[in-house]
């Protein structure tokens, strides 16, 4: 029977359900791809740490390099993530004519180009299905399934201790800091959760899959991203009374007039979404995300979006498709992202959407009309106003604006005004509503 060769870069958690997938469909595998899949080396930091998976000592390595230099290894496996060696490692697989599997978002979101670029060059595969949104398939239903769809819109939930931490706040009335505590002792959020609870894993999630989606070129500072830890319990609670879920998402969307360039704005944020639509449902740790296309129309993807096997399944089905193109001596078959973009990056000051804003405003006779006027000035319409009556005398009252559809320039710049009043008591929030 013939096999193909893998090296695996990287045995921790995701390492090791990779592993165990491995062994434990070795003979269902075998029968539909005429072939074994044999995995030669393991390149790992501290080899005398100890592993759920048990494996022969004489296949691991401290030196990643070990990996590329093998000649029985046609695919390497990276899965130590973080940028720089990562990158090191990719490149000198491909310059070495190998085939590379990664799930590491922030690789491919710093250096994607360069590897593609020099993956074209020599005639090899980089897949990728594991760097977003873990064990749900949306690299290939965007590269495959929806070949020849046009996308026109993406909304996703794709990081999912952040969607942990707001259903625990939206379902429990938690304080944000509760819930990302909670996500810790729970294992879903790590030790330092910045990049998770600032956006920015989500961001560069949505440059990978901007780029199959529309042919964008994003790099994760091109994103509009704000994160989740100015979100309080009174935000839900007011979302609750409009309508509305909130949810981070990261959002892409064509934006082509006729006759203008072909553009897409991207975008990831806090963002309330009507309670009654698809992704308004995605609870917990899971992960989802809503495709609109010409073709097709609204269509969802929804699964776990992270851990050992769920991620593990992701890059093991890569393993299993490049072991096929080996077989039949087709690489290629799949096309690699565009090597020039087709759209460009609408700039974030025209975005369009309404607004959730909340003010903490002085009791006193005016308020509204005062802030309604500012509004007006900057071309921004009310669709409606809640406002509590506060019990406590000279203590801040509440008073929530929900508006039509604005420009951001147009609202950053009247809410700037506004918060300049003397009537205004702390800088005021908004929140952007999206129908998702």
């Amino acid at each position: 029977m013939r096999e193909v060769g893998i090296g695996i870069a990287g045995f921790g958690v995701v390492g090791g359900g990779v592993l165990s997938i491995l062994r434990r469909h070795a003979g269902e595998l075998e029968e539909r791809l005429g072939a074994r899949i044999v995995v030669r080396r393991i390149g790992l930091r501290h080899p005398e740490k100890e592993r759920p998976v048990d494996v022969d000592p004489a296949i691991l390595t401290t030196r990643l390099m070990d990996l590329v230099e093998d000649p029985e290894i046609a695919v390497v496996v990276e899965l130590i993530g973080g940028v720089n060696q990562a990158f090191e490692l990719v490149k000198a697989a491909l310059e070495r004519g190998k085939h590379v599997v990664t799930a590491n978002k922030a690789l491919l979101a710093a250096r994607g180009e360069e590897i593609f670029r020099l993956a074209r060059q020599k005639g090899v595969d980089v897949y990728y299905e594991a760097a977003a949104c873990g064990g749900v398939p949306i690299i290939r239903t965007l590269r495959e399934a929806l070949a020849s769809d046009r996308i026109t819109a993406l909304h996703g939930i794709v990081n999912g201790t952040t969607n942990f931490i707001l259903s625990a706040m939206a379902e429990r009335g938690e304080p944000i800091e509760v819930a990302l505590a909670e996500a810790q002792r729970l294992g879903y959020a790590e030790a330092d959760p910045t990049l998770d609870v600032s956006g920015g894993d989500a961001a560069q999630k949505l440059c990978i899959l901007a780029q199959l989606a529309f042919g964008a070129r994003l790099r994760p500072q091109d994103v509009l991203t704000e994160g989740i830890m100015g979100l309080k319990p009174e935000d839900f609670r007011w979302g609750k009374e409009f309508g509305y879920a909130l949810k981070l998402l990261a959002i892409a969307r064509r934006t082509t007039t006729d006759g203008g360039p072909d553009r897409i704005e991207a975008r990831v944020h806090p963002a309330f979404i009507p309670a009654g639509s698809l992704l308004a449902g995605v609870r917990g740790a899971m992960n989802a995300v809503v495709l609109h296309s010409e073709a097709l129309g609204p269509s969802m993807l929804y699964g776990q979006g992270a851990g050992a096997m769920p991620t593990g399944s992701a890059v093991v089905s890569d393993i299993i498709d490049l072991t096929r193109n080996i077989l039949s001596g087709s690489p290629g078959r799949v096309p690699l992202p565009p090597e020039h973009p087709l759209v460009e990056v609408q700039g974030h000051d025209e975005v369009r959407c309404a607004y959730y804003l909340n003010f903490s405003v002085k009791d006193a006779p005016g308020v509204l009309a005062r802030i309604a006027s500012r509004l007006a000035d900057h071309h921004i319409s009310i669709a409606a106003v809640q406002q509590r009556e506060q019990n406590d005398q000279g203590k801040p009252v509440p008073l929530v604006i929900v508006t039509h559809a604005a420009r951001e320039k147009d609202l950053r710049t009247a809410i700037a005004d506004i918060d300049h009043d003397s009537t205004i008591l702390a800088p005021t929030r908004l929140i952007r509503i999206e129908v998702a």
